[in-house]
């Protein structure tokens, strides 16, 4: 099989010829740049312009360190270039901050921070007067290049994935604007005004894919949204709210994504996520990530048996809160190879590990999940 063909037979719920590999392309499956350099230094490739995501610290890897790694998926990365002038950025005696187009400060500890986090929010503490005035930002504009890049792609065999997406979801981009309790808050108590702010973002997502559709036509296999509706021991928020107020914009959304790319649909959501699977299946999801095993009711076993005929498992490879940064390496070898056996019984399945490799994890941790997968992926 071509790569693509692999990647497609998984994703369709078939069996392959292997289990496909992703460590790079679609949401959240990228390496850290602290890893990333160990990985160049290990196998002896020198690349000058590494692409780094600033706030998460992860790389959009070479094509180079792709096949190196024996990946089946390409992603075109970075799609799009921003309008108008860079955000601002400033510091003190602690930290660093940046403001990005949504009004919302950023801010990562000096010398030991790995990551930014939100520490400031444009409508926190507001009421829905404030509302009426926030403008949520313009879409990017897509780079010249895209469209070109995703067709070499695919006529060289590769499975093309945009990974970028217009804001989080339904529910997880009201934390951005609002800050985490104050949208829950809003979510229980005032639900006229939480349906107001996500009409607004859905009028913003149809006017991204619209876009999407429009200049990359049917070069895409794979589109990403992102919404995290688990936490590591549950639902983020309850089913019954799910189903009455976020639902019902995956169903309006959804099967307009898959129309106007021709794509197969990944949902990116972390956490304890079960509960929400049939849903998201009911809504059209082709493809869940990153499949986070050490969340409560995670188990690979039960997953696939529950819902592997009905959607395609892409992660759930390795943990890497525990196993791949802090466990010795036979360690990670033996959760591999089960996760593997529990995983691609039957089709199904796109090796990858649990959201972004971390920068803590060990070269030699990495380098036993890569070996092993390759001993044991078919």
């Amino acid at each position: 099989m071509t790569n693509r063909e692999r990647v497609l037979c998984a994703i369709n719920r078939k069996t392959p010829d292997r289990v496909p590999l992703d460590f790079g392309a679609a949401k959240s499956c990228k390496i850290s740049l602290v890893l990333y350099k160990k990985l160049l230094e290990h196998f002896g490739i020198v690349e000058e312009n590494i692409r780094v995501n600033k706030f998460i610290g992860t790389v959009n890897a070479s094509d180079t360190m792709f096949e190196k790694l024996e990946c089946d998926v390409r992603a075109v990365n970075p799609a799009f270039e921003r309008k108008g002038p860079p955000d601002p950025e400033w510091e003190d005696e602690k930290y660093l901050y940046q403001q990005d187009p949504w009004g919302t400060v950023w801010c990562k500890p000096k010398g030991h921070g790995l990551y930014y986090d939100m520490c400031k929010w444009p409508l926190e503490g507001t009421d829905e007067e404030a509302d009426k005035t926030y403008t949520l930002p313009e879409i990017s504009i897509i780079k010249a290049e895209a469209a070109q890049q995703a067709e070499t792609y695919k006529k060289a065999g590769y499975p093309v994935v945009l990974a970028e997406t217009f804001a989080n979801g339904f529910l997880d981009t009201g934390p951005r604007v609002y800050n985490f309790a104050d949208w829950l808050s809003i979510l229980a108590g005032e639900e006229e005004r939480a349906v107001a702010f996500m009409d607004k973002l859905l009028e913003r997502k149809y006017q991204y894919w619209k876009m999407i559709g429009e200049v990359f036509g049917t070069s895409l296999d794979v589109v990403c949204e992102t919404d995290d509706l688990g936490t590591q021991n549950g639902p983020y928020i309850s089913p019954k709210m799910f189903r009455n107020l976020i639902k019902p914009y995956y169903k309006e959304l959804y099967p307009y994504i898959k129309k106007v790319t021709g794509a197969k649909l990944f949902l990116h959501s972390c956490g304890s996520i079960t509960e929400f699977i049939p849903d998201l299946i009911e809504v059209g999801v082709d493809i869940i990530s990153p499949v986070q095993i050490s969340a409560e009711n995670m188990d690979p076993v039960m997953l696939k048996r529950e819902f592997g005929k009905d959607i395609c498992f892409w992660g759930g490879g390795i943990d890497t809160q525990f196993t791949l940064s802090h466990a010795a390496p036979q360690q990670v070898r033996d959760e591999v190879k089960r996760n593997i056996e529990a995983f691609s019984k039957d089709g199904g399945y796109v090796f990858a590990s649990v959201h972004n490799i971390q920068p803590n994890v060990p070269l030699e941790n990495f380098l036993a999940m890569w070996e092993t997968f390759k001993e044991f992926r078919g």
